[in-house]
């Protein structure tokens, strides 16, 4: 195709990828998760509401704020507008995570033909890992690192004798970037495999530089977590450090295996 066909190809993918974003964000705003009896059995389905305390981003809120802050620090709005803009940031998150297969799908449609069969083959491979790894990093920001940092953080100041105050918008910018931060970290060992497949990076690379790998990991650390204290930078260092590992084990598997492939293929010949 020429540039402005090219063009026109991906203002048709933005168009579906926008539509599907502005109608989940409408229903966002406009739904709330309720429970429904049904016999003996209650589930939560997403209902209409005109409550705005109960839309699916302000839910969400109540429940981040119980389940990560658990009472260690007050939450406060300082100004009139700052719930709003905390709902519509949350809309906006969840909107993009819900049409997430949308988006990709759509990117996909875009790039594969100038894709060569290899990358095709590469992406095929490590699209399941990715959305693994991702979803891995994020749970583990939201079920063990966050629900001890800010409990851990806050018992100083209680120790002075001080009531903490938490704002509402910087406890969810915090949130919603350190999650997305620590599921990108969980990416490393695709990163990895994706690398030496491509033939850019050896396997002896990673073996070879692995202390390299082990300070930039450790800063990595210490640049996502809010504490100087060190305690949370190890929580998200650790699991890198394996990460690092498994991501090596997988480079190594798979280069074994292409030295079988090619030895047979030789014998053969």
């Amino acid at each position: 195709m020429s540039f402005f066909e090219h063009l026109e190809e991906l203002r048709t993918r933005l168009k579906i990828v926008i539509a599907a974003f502005i109608v989940v964000f409408l229903i966002m705003l406009s739904f709330g998760i309720e429970p429904i009896r049904i016999g003996q059995a209650q589930i939560y389905l997403p209902l209409p509401t005109f409550n705005q305390g109960q839309t699916i981003p302000a839910q969400l809120i109540v429940v981040l704020n119980h389940s990560l802050v658990q009472g260690s620090a007050v939450l406060t709005v300082l100004t009139p507008w700052e719930a709003v803009i905390a709902q519509l940031k949350v809309a906006t998150f969840l909107a993009a995570v819900v049409i997430s297969p949308i988006s990709t799908y759509e990117f996909w449609r875009f790039v594969a033909p100038a894709l060569k069969p290899s990358e095709r083959r590469l992406i095929f491979r490590i699209t399941a890992p990715v959305v693994t790894l991702f979803i891995a990093g994020v749970l583990v920001s939201l079920l063990v690192v966050l629900p001890f940092t800010f409990p851990f953080l806050y018992a100083f100041a209680y120790s002075f004798g001080a009531t903490p105050l938490l704002r509402l918008d910087e406890f969810l910018d915090f949130v919603l970037w350190f999650s997305l931060a620590f599921g990108l970290a969980f990416e490393l060992p695709v990163v990895m495999y994706g690398l030496s497949y491509l033939g850019i990076v050896s396997p002896e690379f990673w073996k070879k530089n692995w202390r390299y790998a082990t300070i930039a990991i450790f800063i990595f650390g210490a640049v996502i977590t809010p504490d100087g204290s060190g305690v949370t930078m190890m929580l998200v260092s650790i699991p890198m450090l394996f990460l690092y590992v498994a991501g090596y084990v997988a480079v190594v598997q798979r280069s074994r295996h292409v030295a079988r492939a090619h030895m047979v293929s030789a014998k053969s010949s």
